[in-house]
């Protein structure tokens, strides 16, 4: 396989991991948009992230299923201090979130970001080996 061959294929599938991002963050959007904040819940208490490679954990019981939510800072702080955020629930996928945070678009914006810079820098770098077979790299 040729080096531009490698980078069109990466950059193809960066694209599509883009989309499917997105589309999963539209789908987030669709679900607050469309269905009322849930209320019928029990809290049951967090657990605060013990390293900065962890997330703050949240106890929810909703419709006698136990779910552990797992959030950052900013919701957790709203918890904290008695402001608790509206949460939604996808049947389809079974799943509890707060609103807003079912997937953030940050997540497809830097898989384009990265789609789109590992591509051109590639390029730039192996620029005259382009025609090459990948084991010259």
């Amino acid at each position: 396989m040729k080096i531009k061959t490698l980078f069109k294929i990466n950059f193809c599938a960066g694209l599509i991991l883009t989309v499917v991002l997105y589309l999963c963050h539209l789908y987030g959007n669709h679900i607050e948009r469309t269905q009322e904040p849930i209320v019928d819940y029990i809290y049951n208490g967090f657990k605060e992230k013990s390293n900065y490679k962890s997330s703050n954990k949240i106890f929810i019981t909703y419709k006698s299923k136990q779910y552990t939510l797992h959030t950052g800072d900013r919701i957790l702080d709203k918890i904290k201090s008695g402001d608790f955020p509206k949460l939604y629930y996808s049947s389809e996928t079974d799943y509890l979130f707060f609103e807003g945070d079912y997937l953030p678009v940050g997540y497809a914006k830097a898989a384009l970001l990265f789609t789109i810079i590992f591509t051109i820098i590639g390029t730039l770098i192996w620029r005259k080996e382009l025609n090459n077979d990948i084991r010259t790299m």
